[in-house]
């Protein structure tokens, strides 16, 4: 009788431990994929979260003047500006226009760009209009409407661009690009936010 009760009670925990084991591994994929989503949460919040109301911008010129990247088969808003001679040139700078939609975003600041071919030299300033300030700038001038991954991809992601600067809270921002030959093209990438510092005279928020 004591063999057939121990056998009883090993059958019995037995089947408790692989239900247990069963429950576990049941619960552990929803776990991961709750991780996973506060992980995502907490990225798609970083930019937000540490910067504020902020949010990218890019140069538009006319139609006639300027492309916008997803009419070019890239998954991604902007325009390149160009083909451009000599002469000086001002564009306006949109904060938020997703789908290259001007009636979308922000109209956040003003772009200068002058053009000297006789010293080959391209100055380019950025002007952040009252209720706003720059962070960071990233600027393309060259001879083809987009710049090039070292594979030979053309690209419109901003960390390629060959100048850039990480500014404090600044109004403005220049480049001066020298041996400059030919018409040129330009995109002119940032990221702006609102000033806390001017009262919210901007117009309400970025974007």
């Amino acid at each position: 009788m004591k063999n057939v009760n121990l056998l009883l009670i090993l059958s019995l925990m037995l089947v408790f431990s692989c239900e247990v084991e069963r429950l576990e591994t049941d619960l552990l994929p929803a776990n991961k994929q709750a991780n996973q989503s506060n992980n995502n949460a907490n990225h798609d919040n970083d930019h937000g979260d540490d910067e504020g109301a902020c949010e990218t911008l890019f140069a538009k010129a006319s139609d006639d003047e300027s492309s916008c990247f997803i009419d070019d088969g890239f998954n991604r808003w902007g325009w390149t500006i160009g083909p451009l001679d000599g002469g000086t040139y001002f564009f306006d700078l949109y904060a938020g226009a997703g789908g290259c939609d001007t009636d979308k975003g922000t109209l956040v600041g003003l772009l200068k760009i002058e053009y000297d071919e006789l010293t080959e030299t391209v100055t380019v300033e950025y002007d952040a209009y009252s209720g706003y300030t720059l962070s960071e700038t990233h600027l393309y001038v060259g001879s083809e409407p987009y710049p090039v991954k070292p594979n030979g991809q053309p690209t419109v992601a901003p960390g390629q661009y060959p100048y850039k600067h990480n500014l404090d809270a600044a109004d403005e921002d220049s480049f001066t690009i020298t041996d400059v030959m030919g018409d040129i093209y330009v995109i002119a990438h940032g990221v702006i936010c609102e000033d806390d510092d001017d009262g919210g005279q901007g117009g309400g928020g970025v974007g």
